[in-house]
C-alpha cells in the first residue's frame, strides 16, 4: 500500500493510504497542488462532491482547505474501505459523508443536493463524462458551481453553453480542467 500526502490546509502534511489498483489513478501531487492553488480560498460553507473518489485525495484536500461538507462516492469495495479508513484516521468521519455506490446510481437517485465544488475524475476510456455531466449540471449545480474534470479525451466544447473553462493543466495523457457553471 502506498500513501499520498495532503498538500495544504488544516490537514496539510498528513498522509492518506492508497492502493495499487488498476481502477485507481490518483491525481498526482503536482496536479493537486495546481488545482488547490486555483481554488484557494475555498468559499466559506462550501459543499463538495467527490465522484469516483478512490482514496479520497481530492475531497480530503477540499475539506482540509475549508469545505464545510464533502460527499464521497466510491463503488469499489476495496477503495471504499481505504477511503473510510483514511477519513477515520484523519478524524473527519463525522464531518464527511461516504456512499458506497456507483456515481451513476448516486446521480440518478439523489434529489435536492446542490454543490459548490464537484470533482469528476472517472476511470479513463469510459464514457462517464458525457453520461453524467448533463445531469450534474442541471440537477447538482448552480450558477458559479466549480467543476473539476480530469480525463484523457474529454471534448468540453460540447458544453460551451453551460460551462466556462477557467483553468487547465496536464500530466502525461491526463488533462485537468476547472469549469464554472454558467446556467
Amino acid at each position: 500500500m502506498s500513501s499520498i500526502k495532503i498538500i495544504s490546509g488544516s490537514l496539510g502534511g498528513r498522509t492518506i493510504k492508497t492502493t495499487q489498483n488498476r481502477n485507481l489513478k490518483p491525481t498526482p501531487a503536482r496536479v493537486r497542488e495546481q488545482i488547490f492553488s486555483w481554488l484557494r480560498p475555498i468559499k466559506e460553507n462550501s459543499v463538495c462532491l467527490d465522484l469516483f473518489a478512490g482514496s479520497g485525495s481530492l475531497g480530503i484536500e477540499a475539506f482540509s482547505n475549508g469545505a464545510k461538507k464533502v460527499v464521497f462516492i466510491e463503488q469499489n469495495q476495496e477503495l471504499y474501505n481505504i477511503l473510510y479508513r483514511n477519513c477515520q484516521n484523519l478524524k473527519i468521519l463525522s464531518e464527511v459523508k461516504l456512499h458506497k455506490q456507483s456515481a451513476e446510481n448516486y446521480i440518478r437517485r439523489t434529489k435536492d443536493a446542490i454543490f459548490d465544488l464537484i470533482f469528476l475524475d472517472p476511470p479513463f476510456n469510459k464514457n462517464y463524462i458525457n453520461l453524467l455531466l448533463p445531469k450534474i449540471i442541471s440537477d447538482f449545480s448552480k450558477t458559479g458551481t466549480l467543476i473539476y474534470i480530469e480525463e484523457s479525451n474529454f471534448n468540453f466544447s460540447d458544453y460551451d453553453r453551460e460551462l466556462k473553462l477557467l483553468k487547465e493543466t496536464s500530466s502525461g495523457n491526463s488533462f485537468g480542467r476547472l469549469f464554472e457553471v454558467r446556467q
